[in-house]
């Protein structure tokens, strides 16, 4: 009996303290995310991140061994929230693709457009490691997102059936990584959402059907214009 009491009383300031080690990297991860947005990666250092929570830098670096580590902590934050927004506004069967894509577009641009050209060269050149992670999340997600949305726009009669979908998908891959990417961005003096719409209205303007396009220039006119093809 001694034996399990001592059990349970150890036990408990270990959960608690299990607990408080985790508050206290979820408070990091959330004033490193504001910080690096606002300001760059490289600008920030562990001492500002420290300031703005009130705790000393030991603290700091009793959780993360490095800033690249809190970085890296936020990156997976942001990506762990996008993919789980992404997958509830694509599995919501009650609506159309069309109403589906519609969000899906109008979320993944709020988004991207939080992260300007500057910040994600900063990751790129200083974080090399974490820029790579976040580039196998964005093909890992769009591979496996496109092909649902592939094999939903053909059911509704929305996209072309004449060119193969694997074809398609190694297309929108190819734009994605050639002009989604900090050297592009910087270089074009478009903003990353900017960019992303572009990519977004040139390739699914090629694969719509006609009623493909009439269904989505009613929701979505900016993007997906009627075509005036044959118009004299």
């Amino acid at each position: 009996m001694k034996t399990k009491r001592v059990s349970k009383v150890q036990a408990k300031p270990e959960t608690r303290t299990g607990r408080a080690d985790a508050a206290v990297r979820t408070r990091i991860v959330e004033a490193a995310r504001g910080l690096f947005l606002t300001r760059g990666f490289v600008r920030v250092t562990a001492d500002d991140i420290a300031t703005e929570l009130g705790i000393s830098k030991a603290t700091l670096y009793k959780e993360f061994a490095s800033k690249e580590e809190i970085l890296r902590g936020v990156v997976r934050a942001v990506t762990a929230e996008i993919a789980g927004r992404v997958e509830t506004i694509m599995h919501k069967d009650t609506r159309s693709l069309v109403e589906r894509l519609v969000e899906l577009f109008a979320f993944v641009g709020s988004r991207i457009a939080q992260f300007g050209p500057l910040f994600i060269r900063d990751i790129q050149k200083g974080a090399p490691d974490v820029w790579l992670e976040i580039e196998d999340f964005r093909r890992d997600k769009l591979v496996a997102n496109f092909k649902v949305i592939l094999a939903a726009g053909h059911k509704e009669g929305l996209f072309r059936g004449d060119v193969d979908d694997d074809l398609l998908l190694r297309m929108l891959l190819k734009l994605v990584e050639e002009f989604v990417n900090p050297t592009e961005i910087l270089r074009s003096g478009r903003s990353p959402a900017e960019t992303f719409e572009s990519v977004i209205k040139v390739f699914f303007q090629g694969i719509l059907t006609d009623k493909g396009r009439l269904d989505f220039s009613v929701r979505t006119p900016s993007l997906f214009e009627p075509r005036k093809e044959g118009v004299s």
